[in-house]
């Protein structure tokens, strides 16, 4: 039984996870977040990822369902600190087929996207930011998928993709030294465009 555990990739996926944040940023360049009090807090950094879990795990779940797969929630953790929602396919699927399973939260990212600019929303603009940043994980996979035989069959324990043809990784060891350049140059780059304003009060 061969098999691809999402776990091994957790630094590339911290750090495609900062890059699809930043990405998706783009496409709403009219955002502005302001925190001053606890309900904004609660409005726009809270209350999004309230609605994007289930509705990203939901969509996952009502995809393989579509495709006569057998679904299952739970939730792990990630070092022992972070939980982590997840939906296990427990009935073997198509690659090509899971690949629809593993992007079909994009349907949630496009519904948001195109709420945040009909309303100009700023709510709907960081659901659509979380949705997409949280696929990390779902990109990686899919790039397994899609180096998988297409008669190949796989599963899922909902951090663990196996099959009994081989599971290949998802891209050569070099593109994780890419990304690390790539988060780097981001980084230096929100720096440089960063404003900073200090406001003194003359009593």
């Amino acid at each position: 039984m061969w098999e691809f555990r999402l776990f091994d990739y957790s630094s590339d996926l911290v750090i495609l996870s900062f890059l699809l944040l930043f990405l998706s940023a783009l496409g709403v360049p009219w955002l502005e977040v302001s925190i001053s009090s606890p309900g904004d807090a609660l409005y726009f950094l809270l209350l999004p990822w309230v609605l994007v879990i289930p509705l990203h795990e939901g969509l996952h779940a009502l995809t393989a369902k579509l495709l006569g797969a057998r679904v299952r929630f739970g939730v792990t953790t990630v070092d022992k600190l972070v939980l982590v929602p997840y939906v296990a396919i427990e009935t073997p699927l198509l690659a090509r087929k899971y690949i629809f399973v593993s992007l079909s939260p994009l349907i949630l990212s496009f519904v948001a996207l195109t709420l945040a600019w009909l309303l100009h929303s700023n709510f709907w603009a960081l659901v659509y930011i979380f949705n997409t940043a949280g696929m990390a994980g779902d990109f990686l996979t899919t790039l397994v998928l899609l180096r998988m035989p297409s008669d190949a069959e796989v599963f899922d324990d909902g951090t663990t993709l196996r099959s009994d043809s081989m599971v290949p990784p998802p891209y050569p060891s070099w593109v994780s030294s890419v990304l690390k350049v790539a988060v780097v140059l981001v980084f230096l780059f929100i720096v440089l465009k960063a404003r900073i304003e200090v406001v003194v009060e003359k009593g």
